[in-house]
């Protein structure tokens, strides 16, 4: 319970943050800095190799909640609770983070993140 609370005590300061610092581009970002230092001490911060960022470009491309095109940024980071198993996806784009994505299990897609990493997922676990 506590990490959906710091997730969501998170996405709103990304809100205000991100609203005056990227208004014009349309997407919530913030720096990495804050973003790290407003997801809590009592959160695990996991960079994505390249082949996990464009993994997690294909789930963006298909959540129905997700605006059209490709997420923003270069790069992307999980922000996982370490209470419980609540997470966030964040999009990097040099020294920002953007356009978080709340991951109610956030587990279930590191292990299949840390298989895609190893070149071991061959598709056939289920979800």
């Amino acid at each position: 319970m506590k990490g959906v609370l710091y997730c969501g005590a998170f996405l709103l300061a990304m809100g205000l943050v991100g609203a005056t610092a990227r208004a014009a581009e349309r997407h919530m970002c913030t720096s990495l800095q804050n973003a790290q230092k407003n997801a809590g001490r009592r959160t695990s911060v996991i960079p994505m190799s390249r082949a996990q960022f464009h993994f997690l470009q294909g789930l963006y491309v298909g959540l129905p909640s997700t605006p059209d095109g490709l997420p923003p940024g270069d790069g992307a980071l999980v922000i996982k609770s370490d209470s419980d198993d609540t997470g966030m996806i964040l999009w990097t784009r040099g020294p920002l983070a953007c356009d978080p994505i709340a991951l109610p299990k956030a587990e279930k897609l590191l292990k299949y993140l840390a298989d895609v990493k190893a070149g071991t997922s061959d598709g056939s676990d289920d979800l």
